[in-house]
């Protein structure tokens, strides 16, 4: 049997190497969507179209982004007309952003890719029990508050 820390490497290594093949997989099957938005802009365009006012400081919060990549992408978005600005009339100094018709579009477009991803792995996922499911869920889940609190350190040790 192998030793704990081999098979913890063996596992991050598994784990990188699968995120690696899904993003591979996301931009092979829809390329269309894809290669026009980086996954980090839909994602913008994703969390703008389900939140009320939306700015850059809740979008860099939410996503996990600095506030300055978010600028970044947002300008792009702006560009490209996906996204339009606006000032709330309470608040006249704060920026929000909502969705134009072609940013609706694009985030139909990426809940429609989601939604047909899911349904094509659904099969894949059935083969397991809800137990293994379940446990599988909650290592992610840890490790990706692990993740979180390394990238607030790593913000708290910028500042």
């Amino acid at each position: 049997m192998k030793d704990l820390h081999l098979l913890n490497t063996d596992i991050f290594l598994k784990l990188f190497e699968t995120m690696q093949q899904l993003d591979v997989c996301y931009k092979k099957a829809f390329g269309d969507i894809l290669n026009n938005y980086t996954i980090s802009e839909m994602h913008i365009v994703d969390f703008i179209g389900k939140s009320e006012n939306p700015n850059v400081t809740k979008i860099a919060s939410a996503l996990n982004l600095t506030k300055a990549a978010v600028s970044k992408s947002i300008k792009k978005l702006i560009n490209r007309k996906a996204l339009e600005l606006y000032k709330s009339p309470e608040n006249k100094k704060e920026i929000y952003y909502k969705l134009t018709s072609v940013g609706v579009d694009v985030f139909n477009k990426h809940l429609k890719m989601h939604k047909n991803w899911c349904a094509k792995d659904i099969e894949f996922f059935n083969q397991f029990s809800k137990d293994d499911l379940e446990k599988t869920y909650n290592i992610l889940l840890n490790y990706d508050k692990l993740l979180k609190k390394r990238l607030e350190n790593i913000k708290e040790n910028l500042k």
